[in-house]
């Protein structure tokens, strides 16, 4: 599974030196006409970053900014200048207008010139939400201020929880828990200030399972050199297609064709049921029949999925089982020169025979072959084994390799060795 992560852009204090000068020259309308206009969202920030002559320094002023409608931070970067504007208040008469230049022999040269406009803040629509008693579901709220500011979430915590899991740009992750029957109304308002971004209702009750809308049909692949449970798209877990579950249910599944199918009894996770992960086990067509059982009652279906399996490439299994080797093959790979390393084998035993997946190819199912870019410090030779002969002082050296496969499918991939002298160790 692959993990959302948050970026953030941390821009150093120490390097600021615009200078915020906060002159009120009118409070005329009037665009500034030798201004490039720039409109942002208020509580957002604007990066206005351009390239510049590595040997030259700007700098920047803030005028017609008497209300701190904005602020800058600004820094001088090797070839770029860096302009980060975030702002705390809507532009009504007066705009800011911040003036990069350069100072030469005493006098100011203008380099760029930009007027912000600064729109109100909006309200953010949020669908309500409902929700079994003691289950979990994520659930994302988008927030357009996410670069300056984060969501504080108010509301009812004898009744629901909301945890955040993580930030993906304007995409907030949160797990919602159904604590006790009722409703409670979450209220989102932006941190450090008292504004009311946007808001909805989270009923916690009893609802019928049931299958959701856009998983009555599914497809899975499979391919026989592999476990289908580690191919891509080979399996899934029933308790994700399930809406309304319940958390003191099993749900179960039965195959009008067991022989295209298996299952798994799958851990209880923090968004879905026990359920059970159905794979693939061969190629063909099926109904699948979901059941449910609760505590104290008798089991019963609660939708029917069509279920289509098609083949899958080889190559695709090459590339499920690269998906789950995080570092990869290069990754803190040191040699020296002398050194060979058969680049060969740690393909054909990590990504084509693997016993973790239980994926094998026979040598005839599959051919290898590799080049160098700069033989001269790499080589390799035609049974995949590398040998440095140099050290790589500008870093240009790259390997690549290509897997071709009986079925006409195939991958090409590559990398760098980290290079290193015997005083490394």
């Amino acid at each position: 599974m692959k993990t959302k992560k948050k970026l953030i852009i941390v821009l150093p204090l120490l390097a600021i030196i615009c200078i915020a000068a906060f002159f009120c020259f009118s409070d005329s309308k009037t665009e500034d006409s030798s201004a490039t206009q720039k409109t942002m969202l208020q509580y957002s920030s604007l990066n206005l970053t351009f390239e510049k002559p590595e040997n030259e320094e700007y700098k920047c002023s803030v005028t017609n900014n008497d209300k701190k409608i904005i602020s800058v931070d600004a820094y001088n970067e090797g070839e770029y200048y860096w302009l980060n504007v975030n702002s705390d208040k809507s532009t009504r008469r007066s705009k800011p207008i911040i003036t990069v230049y350069k100072e030469t022999d005493g006098k100011k040269r203008i380099i760029k010139k930009y007027q912000i406009t600064v729109s109100p803040y909006h309200k953010v629509d949020m669908k309500n939400i409902k929700i079994n008693e003691g289950t979990k579901r994520e659930i994302k709220l988008i927030n357009p201020y996410y670069d300056t500011k984060e969501y504080d979430l108010r509301y009812n915590e004898k009744k629901i929880k909301l945890t955040q899991v993580l930030y993906d740009g304007e995409k907030c992750y949160y797990i919602l828990e159904g604590l006790k029957k009722g409703k409670s109304t979450v209220k989102a308002y932006l941190s450090q200030t008292n504004k009311l971004i946007g808001s909805f209702t989270v009923t916690v009750g009893d609802y019928e399972a049931s299958i959701k809308t856009k998983k009555h049909n599914i497809t899975l692949y499979y391919n026989p050199h592999i476990d289908s449970r580690y191919l891509e798209n080979g399996s899934f877990n029933l308790g994700k297609v399930i809406s309304n579950y319940h958390s003191d249910a099993v749900y179960s599944v039965f195959a009008e064709n067991p022989v295209l199918i298996g299952s798994d009894t799958a851990e209880k996770e923090n968004t879905t049921p026990k359920a059970v992960t159905v794979y693939s086990k061969n190629i063909g067509k099926t109904k699948l029949t979901v059941f449910e059982k609760r505590k104290n009652e008798n089991k019963k279906q609660i939708g029917i999925i069509s279920l289509t399996i098609k083949k899958a490439k080889d190559s695709e299994v090459f590339s499920s089982n690269m998906a789950l080797d995080n570092d990869g093959i290069f990754y803190e790979n040191f040699i020296m020169p002398g050194d060979e390393y058969n680049l060969k084998n740690a393909v054909v035993s990590r990504y084509i025979n693997s016993d973790y997946t239980n994926s094998h190819f026979s040598e005839s199912e599959y051919t290898f072959t590799a080049r160098s870019n700069h033989p001269e410090i790499i080589s390799v030779d035609k049974n995949g084994v590398c040998k440095c002969h140099t050290m790589d002082k500008n870093a240009v050296h790259r390997i690549t390799y290509t897997v071709t496969f009986k079925d006409g499918s195939k991958i090409t991939n590559g990398g760098a060795f980290d290079i290193v002298d015997e005083d490394f160790y």
